[in-house]
């Protein structure tokens, strides 16, 4: 996929170290569209909001805030420059996405435990941007293992097959008390139109004991796919 640039410009830029580019591109299942991210950790918190049903819509970068003031400008540079005119010292602050949830947009910081503790200070921005009428949540690395990383970047390549099908229906019921994926296989249902099903929310599986594989165990979704909803996406 190449890089959409006729979409809105992101608030801060990916910064680049000589030669190196140091920059991560993803494409999330809920937006379609290629993201330029700064980290890995990013990426990977984008991929599994992009297939979170709660998650309707998503962009990166969206704003710059001025934290002492609580007003938001479409990049660092328009606050720079409003700040200049002013005579004021900005509090500078870029969250990594917002996000339209049932509950209204909120904005996601995602951050390493490990930085968080050399800045604890971070931990004041949700408080300050709620007095200013925004939400902003916090995503550390302990929410995305590896394991589940590794298998929502397998669903994503995988969602673009169609789910909708009337074999889906016979997948739910073989799948109704459990069944190893390769007794799905064996009544023949195709990898990818498992795989598929898992990233719609059809069907689910635990996707943070182990990587999917042949012998993971595969069950009817009852409700809502708890298995994408991983996530502290409610709890703010």
């Amino acid at each position: 996929m190449r890089v959409d640039f006729k979409s809105a410009p992101t608030a801060r830029r990916v910064q680049k170290r000589g030669q190196q580019k140091k920059a991560h591109y993803t494409a999330p299942g809920t937006t379609g569209r290629l993201m330029q991210l700064e980290s890995r950790l990013e990426a990977s918190a984008a991929l599994v909001m992009g297939l979170d049903p709660r998650v309707m819509d998503m962009w990166s970068q969206p704003v710059c805030f001025d934290l002492a003031t609580g007003r938001a400008y479409p990049s660092k540079y328009h606050l720079r420059a409003a700040a200049a005119e002013n005579g004021n010292r900005p509090l500078e602050y870029t969250p990594d996405f917002k996000v339209s949830l049932p509950k209204g947009p909120a904005y996601i910081e995602v951050k390493h435990s490990a930085l968080i503790a050399m800045n604890p200070k971070v931990l004041d921005y949700p408080d300050i941007l709620t007095r200013y009428g925004h939400r902003l949540i916090f995503i550390d690395d302990s929410y995305l293992p590896e394991t589940f990383v590794r298998n929502i970047r397998l669903l994503n390549i995988s969602k673009s097959a169609v789910s909708g099908r009337p074999d889906t229906v016979q997948l739910r019921e073989d799948c109704d008390t459990g069944a190893t994926f390769v007794d799905l296989m064996a009544k023949g249902h195709s990898e990818r139109h498992i795989l598929a099903s898992l990233a719609h929310g059809n069907v689910s599986c635990d996707l943070q004991a182990e990587r999917i594989s042949r012998q993971t165990m595969i069950y009817t979704t009852r409700g809502m796919p708890d298995h994408l909803m991983e996530l502290p996406l409610d709890l703010h």
